[in-house]
């Protein structure tokens, strides 16, 4: 996967634009269900959930979509969320526009669970993620699951049918601009700017805001060819989902 194409920030419409066409099939087999999964496990009926940094809505919708969930779907972009109200409307999503640090419309230990899917890499700063994520602890109820969905640092470089986070070869220490290259449903490519955060890091983000050591799990896709040919994701993960409970 090559792309020559100058970086897209998330906050541009161009980069919303095209991510609403982005190729999600690796995300929807190897997050989505992961998620559920975790989810499934949560006490009680009409639960409320937190879709942080939701983007499009495609976790929003996930989750409202098994009737058990009342979601509120957040986002720092604009246009992102227009994208979403339009794509993905349900009665049991409200999509709301926040600075991506901070949750006060939202008393302390009132949330059933939050999920955060590939955002924190999309955010250069540091203050403003350990802000979130001591909020996100503030606001969720004792026990209640965090789940906290990545690329995986250590498949840099790595090229997948749908994405490559970084470029072949380089090494990348926490903090450094990474350009990833997506994959459109038509073919074409995007390349946005993330920025690359050791596993030890975002350790540090959930343990720093007083969350318990998170669990680690590296899905892939099972391999039906076991040759060099396969897809890379039969052999190494492209995304990581730490969980941990409040």
């Amino acid at each position: 996967m090559i792309s020559d194409e100058e970086p897209l920030g998330w906050d541009t419409s161009a980069a919303a634009a095209a991510y609403q066409d982005r190729d999600m099939r690796l995300a929807e087999k190897l997050i989505f269900p992961g998620v559920l999964q975790r989810l499934s496990r949560c006490p009680g009926p009409d639960r409320l959930g937190l879709d942080i940094g939701c983007g499009t809505g495609a976790v929003a919708a996930q989750l409202a979509g098994t009737g058990e969930w009342t979601v509120q779907a957040l986002d720092p972009s604009v246009d992102m969320l227009d994208i979403a109200r339009t794509d993905r409307p349900h009665s049991r999503i409200s999509y709301r526009l926040f600075d991506g640090r901070a949750l006060p419309w939202l008393a302390d230990d009132s949330v059933d669970a939050a999920v955060c899917c590939l955002v924190y890499c999309t955010d250069p700063d540091d203050d403003r993620l350990a802000a979130l994520t001591c909020e996100i602890h503030r606001v969720l109820r004792p026990g209640a699951p965090y789940l906290l969905a990545d690329l995986n640092p250590a498949a840099a470089g790595v090229a997948f049918s749908t994405l490559r986070h970084g470029e072949p070869g380089a090494v990348y220490t926490d903090g450094d601009t990474v350009p990833t290259v997506l994959r459109l449903r038509d073919g074409s490519t995007m390349t946005s700017v993330t920025h690359y955060r050791s596993l030890d890091r975002y350790r540090s983000f959930l343990t720093e805001a007083g969350l318990p050591s998170p669990t680690v799990d590296l899905p892939t896709l099972p391999a039906d060819d076991p040759s060099e040919d396969a897809p890379a994701e039969t052999r190494t993960a492209p995304y990581m989902i730490l969980t941990t409970h409040a």
